[in-house]
């Protein structure tokens, strides 16, 4: 069938979404007609209806801002689409354009949860790793959260460390500061054919007994956020993984993106458009829930 297109229910949805952008400054008609090159009556014709049918709230300065019945939608809306089904696309289209594996997490109940993946993650083994569950106690969990703000990371450092950790919380501030403005973190290799914190969350859901556990972690190196990093120091750079956040409505990091690397000496410009490419995949991701992001400026 042919494809068959309606102005004006365009140009309503225009107003919407310009009203929406100016969630916190009401708009005049002039400005809303300027600004959508729409005549003033027929801007008129547009704002009255939605103000009558609740869309659009009508100010006594007579400038305009989004209505009470959008929030009844929003509602609905959220509990009628799996923010999944939104998401995965986004997953899949990041590791098509990468051509690298590509992982989506979740923070629930104190642990992270994979929910997503698009790619092998280790080859030679077919673990779909999908719902699998490991849990977010120090180092482990630090990009599923970071992203929240100061205070789920006090949180989360206040639950005993699974492995020694000797950095400092200022330098943690530091690296969390960074991440915030930048929108990713890079997770570096270590001088171990593996990253620890990888080595680490196999290990403790591992199924081994609590006593060989305890023992092989005492293998492992201090926890010092020396692995995490925004900036690659030399013309290469040992990469594990890297990270970016997916915010909810609320401004929330509900889901954390994932591109998982694993390989050393890579050109820094090459990390630089990968970096590029899942923070512009996370901000859309975002924006397609509905979301949004508290640390843009």
């Amino acid at each position: 069938m042919p494809e068959r297109r309606s102005p004006p229910t365009e140009r309503v949805a225009q107003v919407l979404n310009l009203l929406a952008e100016h969630a916190s400054t009401p708009l005049s008609l002039a400005v809303i007609a300027d600004r959508l090159e729409l005549s003033k009556p027929t801007c008129l014709g547009i704002l009255t209806t939605l103000t009558e049918t609740g869309f659009v709230h009508r100010g006594e300065d007579k400038a305009y801002r989004l209505g009470p019945t959008l929030t009844r939608l929003g509602r609905a809306a959220e509990g009628g689409v799996a923010p999944l089904d939104v998401l995965l696309p986004y997953l899949h289209g990041l590791h098509r354009d990468l051509g690298l594996s590509c992982l989506l997490t979740a923070l629930r109940d104190g642990e992270m949860v994979v929910v997503g993946r698009a790619g092998t993650i280790a080859v030679g083994r077919p673990r779909d790793l999908v719902g699998e569950r490991f849990p977010a106690v120090p180092p482990l969990g630090l990009p599923e959260l970071l992203w929240n703000g100061d205070q789920a990371v006090d949180s989360w450092l206040g639950r005993p460390p699974l492995i020694p950790v000797t950095a400092t919380r200022a330098a943690l501030r530091r690296l969390t500061g960074e991440a915030r403005e930048a929108g990713f973190l890079i997770e570096r290799l270590g001088d171990a054919p593996a990253a620890r914190n990888d080595v680490l969350a196999n290990l403790v859901t591992s199924g081994m007994p609590d006593t060989i556990v305890s023992t092989l972690r005492d293998y492992l190196p201090a926890a010092d956020w020396h692995e995490y990093t925004t900036r690659p120091p030399g013309e290469t750079v040992d990469v594990a993984t890297i990270h970016a956040p997916v915010h909810d409505h609320q401004g929330t990091q509900h889901y954390t993106l994932s591109v998982v690397v694993g390989r050393r000496r890579v050109p820094t410009r090459t990390c630089a458009t990968w970096t590029r490419t899942i923070t512009e995949t996370a901000e859309a991701a975002t924006k397609a829930i509905g979301g949004w992001n508290p640390w843009t400026r």
